[in-house]
């Protein structure tokens, strides 16, 4: 499906709400510029889409498309990248422990030219005595990605349905753990979680953008997900 571009607010590159302006701009350049040239670039790319629940899209969308796979579709149709792969390597559930160990199989070994990677949904149930730990482990996957030179971009999660807010347990917080270390690594991410409160507040009456449990992003969730990734990329 083709994705319509809208003018999308630069504070939402992973840098909203942070104080040093010098190093929030790093942040935004370090992944995005690498992974708008490889946009630029004629050789072919693979692009890993890799997470937890959100990114596998496991019955969230039924019979319709993830949002991996309209930015795939993106690729092709769009821009013309016919021999770009796109791999979807989300799990249900997936912690950041767990896909620290699993790095290697899940990423690494498909030599990827860009890295999306959104965490933080299903880490959030350790509420706040998980949060410390959450932030060490986010560190320690960038340190291990850092050698492949990949264009890697932090994804936060998206939020739940407004009448749902209150049941989200602590993942507010995991969502601010994963700006503040994208910021404070340079590494640069898409702020999912704003993106979303900022359609809301601007729409005449709510999207239905979420699953029946109200939590997760359905197949029009997902449109809006990879809209906001082809908007950033095309600053």
């Amino acid at each position: 499906m083709a994705l319509t571009r809208r003018t999308i607010d630069p504070r939402h590159m992973m840098v909203m709400q942070q104080s040093n302006e010098r190093e929030l701009s790093l942040a935004v350049v370090a992944g995005l510029d690498k992974a708008r040239a490889i946009l630029e670039s004629t050789r072919p790319a693979t692009w890993v889409f890799t997470g937890d629940t959100v990114v596998q899209g496991a019955g969230q969308t039924g019979a319709g498309r993830t949002f991996p796979e309209h930015f795939g579709d993106h690729l092709r149709n769009k821009l013309r990248r016919l021999l770009d792969v796109v791999v979807n390597t989300g799990v249900p559930n997936s912690r950041a422990e767990n896909f620290l160990k699993t790095l290697e199989w899940r990423v690494t070994r498909f030599q990827p030219e860009a890295v999306f990677l959104m965490l933080g949904s299903a880490d959030a149930a350790a509420g706040p005595a998980g949060r410390t730990r959450f932030r060490e482990l986010l560190n320690e996957i960038l340190d291990a990605l850092a050698p492949s030179k990949t264009a890697l971009i932090l994804q936060t999660p998206s939020t739940p349905r407004p009448d749902h807010w209150s049941d989200a347990n602590d993942l507010p917080a995991y969502v601010e753990i994963v700006r503040e270390v994208a910021a404070a690594r340079n590494v640069a991410g898409i702020d999912h979680w704003s993106l979303f409160e900022d359609r809301l507040a601007q729409a005449d009456s709510e999207p239905d953008w979420w699953s029946a449990g109200g939590q997760l992003p359905n197949v029009r969730g997902h449109v809006e997900l990879a809209r906001q990734i082809v908007e950033a990329l095309s600053r």
